[in-house]
């Protein structure tokens, strides 16, 4: 029976208006619980188990139309076109059977005629169809990633982003700008401190207007939160002047800003005396957004100085490292002792300049204050964890505040490069880098505070094995001048696909640009990749560049320069030459761990051992706080020259514990580790964090 005679004979026997029935009933109980489910009170995952219901049945839907419409008359028809088996009589050995020797296919399905095995055929198909089909339901919606309860971001479950828009002055007079950024500051405040849900801020939606593609830009920024950010509730607000009251009101709209769900009742208060209102006005909106069985008052920490307050909305005038930045900060603090965003930044400033004791001491000052706010708690503890180099509480308390407001550039920056570099997760930076659609709309040429975000995805795409998908993602970056940690990600996934025209091509853009520092330290990066993939033509093709750009004639060579020449004397095995340059290096600065540890790796190689093992026992000498594992990680690397696997990973692991990051050039990305990355203690100080 061909394809054709079968549907003919399946039309004939009312098949697929029984199947229509099936299908028809479905999507009418689909459309019906779709309305009713949320009124009963079950939960939205009670549609998944329907729709699995649903298709699990219909291939045994199909079998009972076999069973108990077709079988029958089936069979009879059989039986009257003589296809059933006739015993042989002994002796008759003329007696030809007319029958077709019976196959068994399924366990007790026996095909009496062409258009059985034909009508079985397709079931089995469709079988396969639906069992495909509810594994991939399954998979999304009840099978979480490798080892969930370690790397679980929040899932969108249901939609609970709320977007806090710029309350609008209607006051005419700019003074009061400020009032709205409070209000919207502290009502968010409220929101994140009762976990009512994410909150997109009008900092974000200035992030997303600022870096999107110009074609793509809606006209308005609300365009971008309905497009792409797409919250659950949108807050919007304005303030007016009634006879000489300030008077502030809001509303609660639908993620798509045409349905006014609830009216705030307005507020009013001295102008003089802004604070009273927005205090206010955030307790009845938190009254409105919680849950009508959870409605009560939340008395939270005052709101901060109203001068304190408008100081630090001038923070981003100043570069975060310089001394105007730390001045602000100082005085919006004596204003108010009380404040807490700037003593956080204030912290942070010294932990980005590497005055660690000082920000230690700051950690420690907020931590003893009785804070009443988790999120401020989440924060204190996460700093806490950075400074003492404890690496996965800091990676899981940063989780909790990147669940917080996960659209922030800033916030899935950090926690990207957490991920990657602190705890040697690079499969979890993906679904960080693409949380949101509108990542895809990111413009990378234009957006200077992507860099870093860019950079984490490219490595950890790389450190995955996948370095194709980095050089498609960012391969623009190797054309334009700067962004020097993107072209780094160029570098690294060039060389892997064994792209040497590519990375000649970016190095040469370095150097036409006119950073030719910049493309000295590059060159030593690229010949120490191709160290490390075991390529040592190729690296020394690099190192003998470098060398030729070092020999210029200079007034006197600089300590980088001499760093520079050090090192590729080093990695080209020119161990004399590499020990007479440390000596003079390490005399310069003879507390520089990594002179110390080169130079005795240096002596060891020319036989020099009791001098170089000396010279490392000395490196004792400058143990210290705040070093997370730099001493220990140096001994490894001397281990790793001498051989001595034992005490390699022993002051790896020290090292690693102490809070030293993954970062590029350490560890497995580490030339001088490459003979011993396949081992399994070795593997097991990758995944120490895990």
């Amino acid at each position: 029976m061909n394809l054709k005679e079968f549907i003919k004979e399946c039309h004939q026997k009312e098949v697929f208006k029984n199947l229509s029935i099936y299908v028809v009933s479905s999507w009418v109980l689909i459309q019906v619980f779709s309305e009713v489910w949320e009124p009963f009170g079950l939960p939205k995952i009670s549609m998944t188990y329907l729709l699995l219901v649903l298709i699990a049945g219909f291939p045994f839907y199909i079998y009972l139309i076999w069973r108990y419409r077709l079988k029958s008359s089936e069979t009879k028809l059989s039986q009257r076109e003589g296809m059933k088996f006739v015993k042989n009589k002994s002796g008759d050995e003329g007696v030809e059977s007319q029958l077709k020797k019976r196959k068994v296919h399924l366990p007790g399905i026996h095909f009496y005629s062409p258009f059985q095995k034909m009508y079985f055929t397709f079931l089995f198909a469709i079988l396969l169809v639906s069992v495909f089909a509810v594994a991939l339901i399954v998979r999304a919606n009840f099978i979480n990633e490798p080892e969930p309860g370690a790397f679980a971001f929040a899932k969108d479950d249901s939609n609970d982003k709320i977007a806090v828009l710029s309350f609008e002055n209607n006051t005419t007079d700019e003074e009061l700008d400020v009032v709205g950024k409070m209000a919207v500051d502290w009502i968010i405040h409220g929101i994140t401190q009762n976990d009512i849900g994410q909150v997109i801020s009008p900092k974000v939606v200035e992030q997303y207007s600022t870096v999107l593609k110009a074609s793509l830009l809606p006209e308005e920024d609300n365009g971008i939160l309905t497009e792409y950010l797409k919250p659950g509730k949108i807050i919007s607000g304005n303030y007016y002047l009634n006879k000489g009251e300030l008077l502030i009101q809001c509303v609660i709209m639908d993620g798509n800003m045409n349905e006014t769900l609830e009216t705030i009742e307005p507020v009013t208060c001295e102008s003089d005396s802004p604070l009273v209102c927005i205090e206010m006005l955030k307790q009845r909106l938190l009254s409105a957004l919680l849950e009508e069985d959870e409605r009560y008052t939340v008395y939270e920490e005052k709101p901060p100085n109203y001068e304190a307050y408008k100081m630090m909305l001038g923070m981003d005038k100043y570069e975060s490292h310089t001394p105007e930045y730390l001045n602000l900060l100082n005085e919006a603090i004596a204003l108010d002792s009380t404040y807490f965003e700037p003593k956080l930044h204030r912290m942070a400033y010294y932990y980005n300049l590497e005055d660690f004791a000082m920000a230690d001491s700051m950690v420690r000052e907020l931590a003893s204050a009785d804070l009443k706010s988790s999120r401020q708690q989440n924060l204190v503890k996460l700093w806490t964890a950075l400074i003492n180099g404890d690496n996965k509480k800091a990676f899981t308390y940063l989780k909790k505040e990147y669940n917080t407001e996960p659209d922030d550039l800033n916030n899935n920056s950090s926690t990207m490069v957490l991920a990657l570099q602190f705890v040697n997760r690079p499969e979890a930076v993906d679904s960080v880098y693409n949380n949101q659609p509108i990542m895809a709309y990111i413009d990378s040429l234009s957006c200077q505070t992507c860099e870093y975000r860019h950079f984490s995805k490219g490595m950890a795409d790389i450190a995955l094995g996948e370095p194709k998908k980095a050089i498609s993602m960012f391969s623009d970056y190797g054309k334009v001048k700067g962004f020097y940690w993107i072209k780094d990600v160029l570098l690294y996934a060039n060389i892997r696909v064994a792209d040497s025209l590519e990375v000649d091509n970016i190095l040469n853009t370095i150097k036409l640009t006119g950073d030719f520092p910049t493309w000295q330290d590059k060159c030593l990066l690229v010949a120490e990749q191709y160290l490390l993939l075991g390529n040592p033509s190729r690296a020394d093709f690099y190192f003998k560049q470098l060398l030729e750009s070092l020999e210029a004639p200079s007034a006197e060579a600089t300590q980088r320069e001499k760093e520079l020449k050090a090192f590729t004397h080093f990695y080209m095995e020119d161990f004399a030459a590499a020990a007479v340059i440390f000596e003079d290096l390490l005399k310069e600065d003879p507390e520089d761990i990594d002179y110390h540890s080169f130079l005795a790796m240096s002596l060891f190689k020319i036989g020099q051992i009791e001098k170089a093992e000396k010279l490392l026992e000395e490196i004792e000498n400058y143990r210290a706080d705040y070093q997370y594992g730099k001493i220990d990680y140096a001994k490894a690397r001397f281990y790793a020259v001498k051989g001595d696997t034992d005490l390699l990973i022993q002051n790896l692991i020290r090292a690693v514990a102490a809070g030293k990051r993954y970062n590029p050039g350490t560890f497995h990305d580490d030339v001088l580790m490459k003979p011993y990355t396949e081992l399994e203690s070795f593997k097991n100080v990758l995944n120490f964090w895990h």
